[in-house]
């Protein structure tokens, strides 16, 4: 019977004392958070299109606000290079970008996120993001990136 007072008194004690400790949250905002994200994207050239892959935008460790980092996680063209980023206009575009994921570099002309722009698979509006890719090893071709931020629903990943 003593024991079961001790287990009891235990968690008493454990349960009280943890209700106490209180931490405020501070919301640290990166200099890029309106470009950041996941996002849901097809690829698409003259014959050909890609369905719709993960690719990430993210905050530099710089944290200036000039530029961001674009990644598709491996789920394209193995993509993962910074590109100069204007947040106030929600804009994006470089020239010769070095793609530290491969041996080639990346040009981005007419990247555009537009807020609450797009609507996902389920009906849901969304940002959009839009943009021009190109690759040095195949000059000339031209991908159109079209895609939408993930929602967080269930429905609309691919």
């Amino acid at each position: 019977m003593k024991k079961y007072l001790i287990y009891i008194t235990f968690l008493f004690v454990v349960a009280f004392s943890s209700c106490d400790i209180k931490e405020e949250y501070e919301q640290i905002n990166s200099g890029v958070m309106e470009a950041s994200g996941e996002w849901w994207i097809k690829f698409s050239k003259t014959g050909y299109e890609t369905g719709y892959l993960k690719v990430i935008t993210f905050n530099t460790a710089a944290d200036d606000g000039k530029e961001i980092w674009i990644s598709d996680q491996g789920n394209w063209k193995d993509i993962k290079f910074k590109c100069p980023v204007d947040v106030l206009s929600l804009t994006f575009a470089g020239t010769n970008l070095t793609n530290i994921s491969a041996t080639n570099k990346v040009s981005i002309k007419n990247g555009k996120i537009a807020k609450n722009g797009g609507q996902s698979t389920s009906g849901v509006i969304t940002d959009a993001i839009s943009f021009e890719i190109e690759f040095s090893d195949e000059p000339g071709v031209v991908y159109k990136a079209v895609g939408t931020r993930k929602t967080g629903f269930l429905e609309d990943e691919h």
